[in-house]
């Protein structure tokens, strides 16, 4: 089988280039080749050095080739897409879009908050989360393309993925392994995330390839367990045999306190558990990680030295990652208040006479 990848070098695609070249399938990688002497498949798989947004290079680059499948790790926006599909029309067997969970950031979700988040064929998400928004906006022409002119698609929603080199373990292991035992997290740390493990997401994109019955499907995914981000984060100090006091300030005084947006990976106000039925009876998909053994997988291939510039996530810097010193600060300081509070109330308290 002949299998294109549309970008391939970051995170996800390595992965998928590794596990397909095992099942002895025939890998092209599309992208801009700006990774390709680090990329440690580099002499397996053929490459089309192509910036995507070079509409007449990636058509004539692409005019006289066939695949079988084309996966594409990379289209962010409908333009991307519509691109593709006017390429691939009447050419392929399938094709595969990486989208996202974040599609189900829906107003109705943030009101009522609906759990599980169900399987439904297309979302109404907020326009205020441009990248979830613009994942939406191409499922839909995906469908829109599909249900008029048959053009198979399977859109798989991926939530946070755990696995070496992601940069929202590294945010919590490196803070344990420098021997702070105490840890600052916006909100109370009670919110319930499930995010997949790379090899279960690796399945879900194995056996979209081969299912004939998923043509024209959305499929959300995710791993087998929710967590909550406080009991997250122990687990992995548990596996570190360490000890961990995680510092909860409220994410309202928190947000007023600080004008810079800092990453704290899986710190929502909300919980974001996935119904994942409709993968596992139409695609057979059956998540085998739990979160404990995904900790333990991530620490086992840990590389020392790794930073969160080697992250895919985040390219546009968005966020801004908390420095020691700084979240020191606020630890100190939101210890002493809370103390101090609880003085004063205790104080109050014993005035009228209402201490037990």
């Amino acid at each position: 089988m002949d299998v294109l990848i549309i970008g391939g070098t970051r995170f996800l695609g390595k992965y998928l280039t590794e596990a397909l070249l095992k099942g002895n399938q025939k890998v092209t990688l599309l992208n801009r080749g700006t990774r390709r002497n680090t990329f440690p498949f580099y002499e397996d798989v053929e490459w089309l050095i192509c910036d995507r947004q070079d509409e007449s290079k990636f058509r004539s680059l692409l005019a006289k080739r066939q695949f079988d499948v084309v996966i594409d790790t990379c289209a962010y926006f409908p333009s991307d897409v519509e691109l593709a599909v006017d390429v691939f029309r009447d050419k392929i067997a399938k094709y595969i879009f990486t989208s996202t969970m974040a599609v189900a950031l829906t107003k109705e979700f943030q009101e009522r908050q609906l759990l599980p988040i169900p399987n439904r064929r297309l979302f109404d998400t907020d326009p205020g989360n441009n990248y979830a928004y613009n994942k939406t906006l191409i499922e839909e022409y995906l469908t829109e393309q599909f249900d008029k002119n048959g053009f198979p698609f399977v859109s798989l929603r991926s939530p946070e993925i755990m696995g070496p080199g992601e940069i929202r373990e590294w945010y919590y292991i490196d803070r344990l392994k420098n021997g702070r035992e105490k840890i600052l997290i916006p909100g109370l740390g009670e919110n319930l995330f499930q995010p997949i493990y790379i090899d279960d997401l690796l399945q879900a994109f194995l056996l979209a390839i081969v299912k004939e019955n998923c043509v024209g499907e959305c499929y959300n995914l995710a791993g087998a367990e929710a967590v909550s981000l406080n009991q997250y984060i122990r687990l992995i100090a548990e596996e570190m045999d360490g000890r961990v006091k995680i510092v909860n300030i409220p994410q309202d005084i928190f947000r007023e306190l600080v004008s810079i947006k800092y990453y704290f990976p899986y710190a929502y106000k909300y919980s974001f558990v996935i119904d994942i039925e409709k993968a596992k009876q139409e695609l057979g998909y059956q998540p085998e990680v739990g979160i404990r053994q995904a900790i333990r997988k991530i620490l086992s291939s840990w590389r020392e030295g790794y930073t969160p510039k080697m992250s895919p996530y985040n390219p546009q810097g968005e966020f801004d990652i908390m420095s020691y010193d700084l979240e020191d600060i606020f630890i100190s300081a939101w210890e002493s208040e809370t103390s101090e509070l609880k003085e004063r109330l205790h104080q109050k308290l014993s005035d009228k006479g209402l201490l037990i």
